[in-house]
């Protein structure tokens, strides 16, 4: 988060703009993977802020890595999700731009990085209630597709 920890050093807590590639990783056997947050206890699906000079592709895996240790192939895009508002627990104000692929083919064993406290595999039919709310809308159409 090299990018944005510079930006944040000059504009403090005051709303950015940011575009982000995020993940669904969905397994037939397994359902889809989710993180459970360290900043505020709620499950996402991986995926961060773009950096300088990178395609969504190449920060998609490189988040995918950094969150979950997961190589990826042939990742799909889904969705635009625009003008998506979050405060983080720290004040930090951002709107983002998420750009929204499913992975189905992947390689590697989990493991997590510190903005994670849990990496866990939800069946379909029985995702968690503590869904960040930015991202519950394109996980339920995704869900829709692997239905």
């Amino acid at each position: 988060m090299g990018y944005i920890s510079e930006i944040r050093k000059v504009v403090g807590h005051m709303p950015i703009m940011v575009t982000a590639a995020m993940g669904i990783i969905y397994d037939k056997e397994k359902g889809i993977l989710f993180e459970k947050r360290t900043d505020n206890g709620m499950w996402c699906v991986p995926g961060g802020a773009m950096e300088l000079g990178e395609t969504a592709e190449e920060a998609l895996r490189r988040e995918i890595r950094e969150e979950t240790s997961l190589e990826i192939q042939n990742p799909r895009f889904f969705k635009v999700r625009e003008n998506v508002h979050m405060v983080y627990p720290n004040g930090d104000e951002v709107y983002y731009t998420d750009l929204v692929y499913i992975i189905e083919d992947y390689s590697g064993h989990l493991g997590m990085d510190d903005e994670s406290s849990e990496l866990k595999w939800f069946p379909i039919q029985e995702l968690p209630e503590n869904i960040m709310p930015t991202q519950i809308d394109y996980i339920l159409a995704a869900v829709k597709e692997f239905q």
